[in-house]
């Protein structure tokens, strides 16, 4: 070693950092991940405007069954199940001239269609159509509510169209 060496008389300087990292422009990956959340915003955006119909179609059967359960008229509660049930096919159907004119037999054949199923025509769908024509007290409470299942249970099978 140097005995007559001083460090500090050494022409140093001290320690340069790098600068700070900056935020923009974003890294590849970011951009993807920003795309892939824009997009799935999009996707369930247009899939909840898509199942408004059966939101608002459900809504009312519920009520109906809430009134039901209540104690109101089972014969006017059957009266707004059919016509929630047509509102709600007509909607979702490509021709709803078609679905308005449908009536007795055509009708409930078109609701099985719609589904696979046979409990309008030949299960507790019938009431659909006498029921809204029937006397008060013709009807109890029993049948109105199992028809509201099963128009509720309809309503759900039917597939979400954008």
């Amino acid at each position: 070693m140097n005995p007559t060496f001083d460090p500090t008389d050494m022409p140093l300087r001290d320690i340069h950092l790098p600068d700070a990292v900056s935020w923009w422009p974003l890294a590849f990956g970011w951009w993807i991940l920003v795309s892939i959340i824009f997009i799935g915003i999009i996707v369930f955006a247009i899939r909840f405007h898509a199942a408004r119909r059966q939101r608002v179609a459900r809504r009312g059967i519920q009520k109906v069954i809430d009134a039901l359960h209540a104690g109101q008229n089972p014969v006017l509660c059957a009266q707004q199940v059919s016509t929630i049930m047509r509102r709600f096919a007509m909607t979702i159907s490509d021709e709803p001239d078609v679905v308005a004119g449908l009536a007795g037999q055509d009708w409930l054949a078109f609701l099985d269609a719609s589904w696979g199923g046979t409990s309008f025509t030949r299960g507790e769908g019938r009431l659909l159509l006498s029921a809204p024509y029937k006397d008060e007290g013709g009807l109890d409470q029993k049948h109105c509510l199992e028809l509201g299942l099963l128009c509720m249970t309809w309503i759900k099978a039917q597939p979400v169209r954008i």
